[in-house]
């Protein structure tokens, strides 16, 4: 059964729900109801599926550059860097977030930096986090966590672009396009969201990394 659905569990959770999310409410902004039917033809369905997955795709494009590019790489720094104490953040964001900037154990980082140093890597970074992925690729159970957190948080990540993206749009729909006192509440409810799912997808994207790390420190030599 599984292999004849064409989208893989990637596909449904990062670019399909995020691709509906934004045309449901840019349809009930825009008050064309084209979503909002009670039946559906072959042909629309498949229309409406294609269309949601197209806007996912550009969603996931736009999400990476806004949260992992300029949020994380910027501003708070990657969790591969993070993980070894080498955070980007100013002292006051670090106390707000102290769980995002946690570094893994001692010993667990001293025990990837020796491995690293065998592959002639001498310091933490992309080249030791890319090191420590080639092992994990190695080990089926540790690419099945690493695959439920890339579900996770990309599911969150770009859940949270368009939870964003939806509160201007039905805010602007309230304040100056006459529509109803709810999508005030609505666009404050979506703002909501995209916090929290900012937030759980910080909490995600640290644990794929925290994972390949420890894998990576811990596995047996061959």
């Amino acid at each position: 059964m599984e292999n004849r659905i064409p989208f893989t569990s990637y596909d449904f959770w990062a670019y399909l729900s995020a691709g509906f999310l934004f045309l449901f409410i840019a349809d009930l902004v825009a008050g064309t109801g084209l979503l909002a039917r009670d039946s559906w033809t072959v042909v629309q369905g498949a229309v409406a599926v294609s269309a949601a997955y197209a806007v996912g795709q550009l969603v996931a494009s736009l999400s990476s550059l806004v949260f992992e590019r300029l949020l994380v790489g910027k501003l708070l720094g990657y969790p591969r860097n993070v993980l070894f104490g080498q955070p980007r953040a100013w002292t006051w964001v670090r106390a707000l977030m102290p769980g995002y900037f946690s570094a893994l154990p001692d010993q667990t980082r001293k025990a990837a930096l020796d491995k690293g140093k065998t592959t002639g890597i001498t310091s933490p970074g992309e080249g030791l986090f890319w090191a420590a992925f080639a092992n994990a690729r190695a080990t089926p159970a540790v690419m099945s966590r690493l695959d439920n957190f890339l579900n996770l948080y990309g599911f969150c990540r770009n859940t949270a672009l368009v939870a964003f993206v939806d509160a201007g749009l039905l805010y602007w729909s309230y304040r100056w396009g006459n529509g109803p006192d709810e999508r005030l509440y609505w666009s404050l409810a979506a703002t909501a969201v995209g916090v929290g799912m900012t937030f759980r997808y910080l909490k995600y994207y640290r644990h794929y990394a925290v994972e390949v790390f420890t894998s990576f420190a811990h596995s047996k030599e061959t």
